[in-house]
């Protein structure tokens, strides 16, 4: 994996391949999963992971420990309703959202990690 790699994860397989293909458009490769247990391993070495907010509802604990274990190199896609803890460390992108706030958000990423 290089350091362009982004980690997608949404249950819903639509979103996962809409929010992959427009990434992949920017330049970044990806990776798409499921579940936060499928992705974890991956997520380690990532330039960082995308989660869609339907994974907080169905792995709750798994979500929170992935999002604090990226210090801060995370983005939930949200509907304003969800949350997490306050301690959890992640950039929240609500949606719908358009390519350009996506790409804003990546971007603030990367060069926070620079």
């Amino acid at each position: 994996m290089d350091a362009k790699t982004i980690i997608v994860v949404a249950a819903d397989q639509g979103l996962r391949r809409s929010v992959a293909f427009a990434l992949e458009v920017e330049g970044y490769s990806t990776e798409s999963y499921v579940t936060v247990q499928k992705a974890e391993p991956s997520c380690r070495e990532a330039l960082c992971t995308i989660l869609d907010d339907d994974i907080l509802r169905s792995e709750p604990q798994a979500a929170a420990q992935l999002l604090s274990n990226r210090g801060g190199r995370a983005i939930l896609l949200g509907d304003g309703l969800s949350a997490l803890q306050q301690r959890v460390v992640y950039t929240t992108l609500t949606k719908p959202f358009t390519g350009a706030d996506r790409l804003g958000v990546i971007n603030s990423l990367t060069e926070a990690a620079k």
